[in-house]
């Protein structure tokens, strides 16, 4: 099976990178296939096996990478106009704070017909109507315009739009409650039903433990006992919607989000559950127990509710690999037949890729499978070079321990490269909290959640009282990652460093397991690729010999990472969204960035003024790096933001320098930095006008950071004596506002080229026709965000070269 899983993996990879001329690529495998037949000579049935899966894989994943829309897709739809959309719901609702999201199958937009997926993201307002979720099959209609699925195109940044062609959706609608119409009509089938079925349940659980252990003050609600109540709802549900980002930040930082997606424990514990009712009652029927058939009946039966189960969850990859190693097992169980684990692993991994090759590409998929080969790996190892104590309870606390250890070196790489965290508490806080969650809070809830139809006060009771356990469990977990030494931010691996990690590790064991001189020597050879590949690495990070500056795709907003010749880095605004929009631009696109270029700390960090779309991604930067230095201007906010903003740079220690009318200068080699701040607060305008100007001098190249200033400040500048506004580059003032960039500011700075930061068709309209007009008539190349996607620009301090991301 291990050959037919690798054949299904380069398949769904080769479809990936080849949504062209597949036949080609598909000869060009099976030449070199053939010539190890013909020269080695294997099994012809698992040689056959193998290159059916790997072909029918590729053409499968080739066909959603790179699909052929009819005329009546979705995505000839997305023009910008309002289009009134019929559809089907065929998705359990994901509920957040004020909106719920649905995936819906599209069936006619205004009066054609129509066809694909789409996310409905519907908004609530709570003080106006009572929110009733959409349920699985019911027929809509709604009337929006469609967004095409889109990126934040940035080097090596989250590909959101392939993540979603993986699922078959291409496009997005938004609408309030109010206006969704529900046309009474609901898919009548039989899976329609079941579904409908289980989102009863599901709404049913999680309306239970909303109401089980209240606060008794409202107006103040305990954050821990809330988050036990949508950590509890995500544990059997497999809703994760409701908990904060703090919490799930704190179960990484200790090691413990695993915890928190339905797997093994998840099955093993129900099917425990079932196959023990159903031997109860079998066992009462004499003909059952006089031929011995109760307990295969009894494992036979058990394979529905596990796969109801399955389902209500959600399917993830996770579940779907424990529910086929679950069905595998009691297979042989009934067989009577002792099954590989290995093998049995492999087979849940290949079937799920064949029905879906994309799942290949699920970060669930990879930890799942990453941590259970270590745990059955590990375990081979142990039991052929060592032997375990007799005293059983030794033995259990080992082999907990070992587990944890097992399947933290399994999931290492996938964390590292997904999340950039390494748990150094990790064995200890699962040692503990594996038996308490798993083992206590885990089967209550699922007690909770069967006997809530037939037992309401006992399922009241059993989830209060899980929810005060988790509560006080999350209250440890907050405290244990509240220590800086108990977990760390780590850089991104790159591929190369991840296959050589696992393959070291692999040859390490089987050479100590089976004393192999040609494993040792490949283990040696590995560990040298593995110190020459990081020496690269870090020799490009802290010697890159030259300017590098990143202008990052933020949306309607503005970043800059700036990396000197000698590896010293300075952070220009890190973006930001406001108004009801949660998503952290510091958390999803500069943090990520700056880990995938191996940047742990920033020399320093300039805030040219407090605005949402400037600020809002510094209180991620600043929690999750060592910032040396932050240079801001007089202007202070009432937000939120800027007050927690205030808060972390005070806690962390972060050296604040506050910038006025008089230039500051400072030096990192050969590059030369002046930062010219605006008039105190109670003097200026407007928030914009005060923006820091900031010019970087690098030999002869200079390039030009002048926030979000507009013409009166423009002015100014131009007749500022002690500050040089001449540059090679310009970042345009105010993402290419019409109340900026004049004529004469721009005769002053004479850049050959402009780099504007702005969101794709954003709501100001910027950049402004007539400032795009006036760029060109100053004969500048004009580089944008919203169609380029990131800008790259690198200066050896003589001449430049400007690079976009996006190359089409």
């Amino acid at each position: 099976m291990f050959f037919v899983l690798l054949a299904c993996v380069t398949g769904a990879i080769a479809g990936s990178w080849t949504p062209v001329s597949l036949w080609i690529f598909f000869i060009a495998a099976c030449l070199p296939a053939a010539i190890v037949f013909i020269l080695y000579k294997p099994d012809k049935f698992i040689f056959i096996a193998c290159l059916a899966a790997f072909g029918l894989i590729m053409f499968r994943m080739a066909g959603i990478c790179a699909p052929d829309y009819s005329d009546h897709h979705v995505v000839r739809f997305c023009n910008g106009k309002p289009h009134r959309i019929s559809g089907i719901i065929n998705s359990f609702p994901k509920k957040y704070q004020n909106k719920t999201r649905y995936t819906v199958n599209c069936t006619r937009i205004n009066a054609d017909t129509g066809v694909g997926e789409l996310i409905l993201t519907v908004y609530h307002d709570f003080s106006k109507q009572a929110v009733h979720p959409l349920l699985f099959g019911e027929h809509i209609i709604v009337t929006s315009k469609i967004r095409a699925i889109r990126n934040f195109s940035n080097p090596g940044g989250y590909d959101y739009k392939f993540r979603m062609r993986l699922k078959g959706i291409t496009g997005s609608v938004y609408a309030n409650s109010r206006t969704i119409v529900q046309t009474g009509r609901v898919d009548t089938s039989s899976f329609a039903c079941v579904m409908r079925f289980l989102q009863r349940i599901r709404d049913r659980f999680s309306n239970n433990v909303a109401n089980a252990a209240k606060s008794k003050d409202e107006r103040q609600p305990d954050f821990f006992l809330n988050q036990a109540r949508a950590v509890l709802t995500a544990l059997v549900t497999g809703q994760k919607e409701m908990i904060h980002e703090k919490t799930r930040d704190n179960f990484s930082k200790a090691g413990l989000s695993h915890i928190l997606a339905v797997s093994g424990l998840h099955m093993s514990l129900v099917g425990f559950g079932f196959f023990s009712i159903f031997i109860c009652i079998l066992n009462r029927q004499p003909s059952y127990v006089i031929t011995g058939r109760a307990k295969k009946t009894a494992g036979l039966l058990t394979l529905l509710p596990l796969t109801a189960y399955a389902f209500f969850v959600g399917f993830s990859p996770s579940t779907q690999r424990a529910l086929i190693m679950a069905a595998v097992f009691l297979t042989s169980f009934l067989m009577e037949k002792e099954k590989d684990p290995l093998n049995t692993l492999y087979f849940a991994a290949s079937l799920i890729l064949l029905i879906d090759p994309g799942a290949l590409f699920s970060i669930s998929f990879q930890l799942s499978f990453a941590c259970v080969f270590f745990i059955i790996t590990g375990f081979i190892f142990l039991g052929r070079t060592l032997s375990l104590p007799e005293n059983k309870w030794i033995k259990r606390i080992g082999l907990t321990i070992l587990t944890t250890v097992f399947a933290g070196i399994g999931a290492a790489p996938v964390t590292a490269f997904y999340f950039n965290m390494f748990p150094m508490a990790q064995v200890g806080t699962n040692f503990v909290m594996i038996p308490i969650i798993g083992f206590l809070c885990l089967p209550l809830g699922l007690a909770g959640l069967v006997s809530m139809d037939f037992w309401p006060g006992l399922a009241h009771l059993l989830l209060t009282l899980d929810i005060h356990i988790l509560s006080y469990c999350l209250q440890v977990i907050h405290w244990i990652a509240g220590f800086d030494w108990t977990w760390a931010r780590v850089v991104t691996p790159r591929p190369i460093e991840i296959v050589i990690y696992y393959a070291l590790i692999l040859c390490f064991g089987f050479a100590i397991m089976e004393k192999n001189k040609r494993a040792i020597y490949l283990t040696f050879l590995l560990i040298v690729a593995g110190i020459i590949s990081t020496g690269q690495g870090m020799l490009k990070r802290f010697y890159p010999g030259k300017l590098v500056v990143h202008t990052l795709d933020v949306g309607q907003g503005n970043a800059a990472v700036i990396i000197a010749p000698d590896g010293k880095t300075l952070l220009i605004d890190a973006g930001g969204f406001g108004g009801r929009s949660s998503f952290d631009t510091g958390r999803y696109i500069v943090g990520p960035f700056l880990w995938k270029n191996w940047i742990l700390e920033l020399d320093a960090v300039i805030l040219t003024h407090p605005d949402s779309d400037h600020m809002n991604g510094l209180c991620f930067i600043f929690e999750n790096f060592r910032v040396r230095q932050w240079i801001k201007n007089h202007d202070i906010s009432s937000s939120v933001v800027f007050k927690n903003l205030m808060y972390t740079a005070e806690k962390k220690g972060i050296k604040s320098n506050i910038i006025g009318s008089a230039p500051c200068r400072f030096s990192w080699d050969q590059v030369n930095i002046s930062i010219l701040g605006g008039k105190p607060q109670h003097l200026a305008d407007n928030r914009n006008n005060n923006s820091l100007v900031t010019r970087l001098d690098f030999l002869s190249f200079s390039i030009l950071f002048p926030g979000d200033i507009e013409e009166k400040r423009e002015r100014e500048l131009v007749h500022t004596n002690n500050f040089s506004l001449k540059s090679n580059i310009l970042m345009a003032p105010h993402h290419g506002s019409c109340s900026s960039s004049s004529e004469l500011f721009l005769d002053k700075v004479s850049p050959s080229g402009v780099i504007i930061s702005c969101g794709y068709m954003n709501r100001h309209n910027f950049p402004c026709r007539t400032v795009l007009q006036r760029y060109r008539r100053n004969r500048m190349s004009v580089f944008r965000t919203d169609l380029m996607g990131a800008v790259t620009l690198q200066s050896d301090g003589v001449g430049y070269s400007v690079e976009a991301h996006r190359k089409n």
